[in-house]
């Protein structure tokens, strides 16, 4: 592949352009390929001389990817559709299991909550539903007055062959006139029409709903609702601190390596022999077996000694665990609900979010992502030929410890006296699921006590 290609495509203004770099630097530390941006820190951080004595960098620790990971946990579980119709509602649990779904929405929820945006594509093929995640960095779009969060025109800008070439191109789609919808292939830039060389042109009859309004194929899912299309830049903070965190990991491990003894010296001495490197850094190999020779310097008697060592990992370690932290708790997570630990299974700083804490950061989440997974439910429905409305979704949520079951159970026991709650309502909170399932359940034990016995 040529090197335009890996650098991606051109941004079609500077607005854009610096939103590209910014999710695409967020991308890349969720993907694990940021190696690249902390060397770029290390340089600006270090001059040469010390960055070279530095060591590798060292991308063994990446907050950002394992806030995010802790945090984006929504999807843990698949979220439970439910419909009026029952036959319908089937249907669509069906295809949204055959078509993968709820998994890649577990990677899409990672994708939104870093980058602050993510956008689900779903067609319909011989197969049944499919559906893609477009990176935010690689799509442009545009929104109404009157509805400037929502996408009436979508751009994803796509590797194709043309010719002997493989070249970026755009998908242009747009439904700013419900009555003309537009979809076209088109070059890099926007300017060369390309729609009859790959099949497109006309805007696709399944991308309507049944009343022949046009749909695009596109969710836009928004880590929160700031009443803007695009929220690149909140957040950078933690990025940020990802970097800025493995950077001093780096440092940590020079002065593991090479700083952690005392440092000896000599006076009016020097020590025979030595190795120049290619950098003209002078320097002697030593290991256990080895005998330093030393000789005076201007014919007087030297002496030898040794300074404490030039730095206390231990301490080190600490201090940069503490900036993570720190980091991590201005990025909506309460301080409380970080916890550190040191395990032998473990070594070195881990940071973790607690169970408090990821409830909350998934009860924060709920609100925006059920606005996109109904959005993207009411697409499905009407390429399956189902009602588009009356969907609704329920987010089982992370399973309860022991501990959180017995507070539960104490909890229903109390308001059990005073008669508001029920089995149902306890039964749903226990295993996530909704009071109508419980029901069922509920029902199914009795059937199987009267059968089976106790």
């Amino acid at each position: 592949m040529n090197l335009a290609l890996l650098a991606g495509p051109t941004p079609i203004n500077d607005i854009t352009a610096a939103r590209w770099e910014e999710q695409r630097r967020r991308r890349r530390l969720l993907e694990g390929a940021w190696k690249c941006d902390l060397r770029d820190t290390l340089a600006r951080e270090y001059e040469p001389q010390r960055r070279r004595r530095l060591g590798l960098p060292d991308t063994t620790k990446n907050l950002f990817r394992s806030a995010i990971n802790q945090l984006a946990v929504l999807y843990d579980s698949a979220p439970i559709v439910s419909h009026p119709d029952a036959a319908a509602a089937e249907t669509m649990r069906t295809a949204l299991d055959q078509g993968g779904a709820w998994e890649l929405a577990q990677t899409l929820q990672e994708q939104t909550m870093g980058c602050r945006e993510g956008l689900f594509v779903c067609t319909l093929e011989p197969g049944g539903v499919q559906w893609r995640i477009v990176p935010p960095d690689l799509v442009d779009g545009a929104a109404l007055i009157t509805a400037p969060d929502q996408l009436v025109e979508f751009v994803e800008y796509r590797i194709r062959t043309v010719g002997d070439s493989q070249v970026w191109t755009r998908d242009y789609w747009s439904i700013r006139d419900p009555e003309n919808p537009i979809y076209r292939v088109q070059d890099e830039r926007g300017i060369v029409d390309l729609s009859e060389m790959f099949g497109a042109g006309a805007w696709p009859d399944e991308y309507r709903y049944p009343d022949g309004a046009p749909f695009l194929p596109a969710i836009l899912y928004h880590a929160r609702r700031t009443g803007k299309l695009w929220d690149a830049q909140r957040g950078i903070e933690l990025a940020d601190a990802a970097l800025g965190t493995a950077g001093l990991l780096t440092q940590w491990k020079h002065v593991v390596r090479d700083a952690s003894w005392p440092q000896r010296y000599a006076i009016d001495c020097e020590i025979a022999g030595g190795v120049t490197d290619s950098n003209g850094d002078r320097y002697v190999q030593t290991d256990e077996a080895s005998i330093l020779n030393f000789r005076s310097t201007d014919g007087v008697n030297g002496s030898l000694g040794q300074f404490s060592p030039g730095g206390d990992p231990a301490s080190l370690l600490n201090a940069i665990e503490n900036y993570a932290a720190g980091c991590l708790a201005d990025f909506d997570v309460a301080p409380a609900d970080i916890a550190r630990t040191h395990t032998d299974a473990r070594s070195g700083y881990a940071i973790e979010i607690t169970r408090s804490g990821q409830r909350a950061a998934a009860t924060r989440a709920k609100r925006p992502q059920r606005r996109g997974d109904l959005e993207m439910i009411g697409k499905v429905a009407a390429l399956l030929g189902l009602p588009v409305d009356g969907w609704s979704i329920k987010y089982p949520g992370i399973p309860m410890s022991m501990q959180e079951k017995k507070l539960l159970l104490e909890e229903h026991k109390e308001r059990s006296e005073m008669g508001v709650t029920s089995k149902p309502a306890l039964l749903a909170k226990l295993d996530g699921i909704t009071e109508d399932q419980a029901r069922d359940l509920l029902r199914q034990y009795t059937r199987d006590r009267l059968e089976f016995g106790e």
